[in-house]
C-alpha cells in the first residue's frame, strides 16, 4: 500500500463500491440535493455539470427540473450506474482536477461531497472556476467534523481513537474536514476567484435498526473508514467494533438508531 497513491486507492475502491453505494449511501446523500438546487432558483435551460457525480442523482434531478445537466466521475462503475439510473442524461468518466470541457462552458458546477476525495482540491476548485461562465455559480457540500455535529463520524472515529490508532500506514491524504472550516473555505474560494460565498449548515439524518449497520455502512460505502478499520490489529478492531455497537445505543429513538450527518453547503459566484 505505501506505493499506492491516495487517488489510486480512492479510484479502485469506489469502482468496487458503486453498487452498494447506490443501494445504501446514495439514499442518504440524495437528501442534500434539494438544499443544493434550491438556492439556484429556476435552472431550466442552464448548463449544469455534476462533478464527482457518483450514481447520478443530482444531475438526474437537475435534468428533471429542466437543466441541461450532465455528470462526470472518475469511477467507471459509478458512471455505468448513473447512465442506467438516468438514461436521458449524459455521463462520462473523467477527472475533477482536469475537466474535459472548454472554458466558460457551464452556468452551474455542482459537487456533492466530492471535494474530500480529491488529492488536490484547490485544482478541482480552479477547474470548476475555469469551466464556469462569468456570473456562473459553484455549489458544493462537504461533511462537517465530528465536533460540528457529525454524529456518525464522532462515534466511529472516537471508537478508533480510544481503542486503536488513527495514525495508520495509509497513503497521504488531504485533511478530510478542511472545507468544513468556513474561514478556510472562504480563503480557498477567494484565491480561486469566486465572490464571497454563502455558507450554511445542512443536517442529514441516517437511520438504521441494528448497530452492526454502522460498521457495515463503512465497509460498503466509504473508503477512509473502511481502510482505518482494516489497518487495526485484530484485537483493537474487535474492541473498536464493540465500542461502536455499544455507543450506537445512545442514538436510539423509538426503536431505531438515528444519527446526524452534518454538512456544509457552499454557494459561490464567479466574478
Amino acid at each position: 500500500m505505501p506505493d499506492t497513491t491516495f487517488k489510486q486507492l480512492e479510484h479502485d475502491l469506489w469502482v468496487q463500491k458503486a453498487p452498494d453505494y447506490d443501494d445504501n449511501f446514495a439514499v442518504l446523500t440524495r437528501t442534500a440535493i434539494e438544499p443544493m438546487l434550491q438556492p439556484l432558483g429556476d435552472i431550466s435551460g442552464l448548463r449544469l455539470l455534476d462533478v464527482a457525480c457518483g450514481t447520478g442523482h443530482l444531475a438526474g434531478e437537475a435534468a428533471r427540473r429542466g437543466a441541461l445537466a450532465e455528470g462526470l466521475d472518475f469511477a467507471e462503475t459509478m458512471v455505468e450506474i448513473a447512465s442506467r439510473n438516468y438514461p436521458g442524461v449524459p455521463f462520462r468518466v473523467g477527472d475533477a482536477e482536469a475537466l474535459p470541457y472548454p472554458d466558460h462552458h457551464f452556468d452551474v458546477v455542482a459537487c456533492a461531497f466530492g471535494l474530500l476525495h480529491l488529492p488536490n482540491p484547490e485544482t478541482g476548485i480552479a477547474e470548476a472556476y475555469r469551466a464556469l461562465r462569468p456570473g456562473g455559480r459553484y455549489v458544493f457540500t462537504v461533511w462537517c467534523s465530528p465536533e460540528q455535529g457529525h454524529e456518525y463520524l464522532d462515534l466511529v472515529m472516537g471508537a478508533i481513537q480510544e481503542h486503536g490508532r488513527l495514525d495508520v500506514d495509509l497513503p497521504p491524504a488531504p485533511p478530510m474536514f478542511r472545507f468544513a472550516s468556513e474561514d478556510e473555505c472562504r480563503r480557498v474560494l477567494g484565491a480561486a476567484g469566486f465572490a464571497d460565498p454563502d455558507i450554511s449548515n445542512v443536517t442529514i439524518v441516517w437511520r438504521c435498526s441494528d448497530p452492526q449497520n454502522i460498521i457495515d455502512l463503512a465497509y460498503r460505502c466509504m473508503v477512509r473508514a473502511h481502510l482505518l478499520f482494516d489497518a487495526q490489529t485484530d484485537h483493537d478492531r474487535a474492541a473498536i467494533f464493540q465500542a461502536i455497537r455499544k455507543g450506537a445505543e445512545r442514538y436510539r429513538k423509538n426503536g431505531r438508531i438515528e444519527m446526524n450527518f452534518a454538512a456544509k453547503l457552499v454557494v459561490a459566484a464567479k466574478h
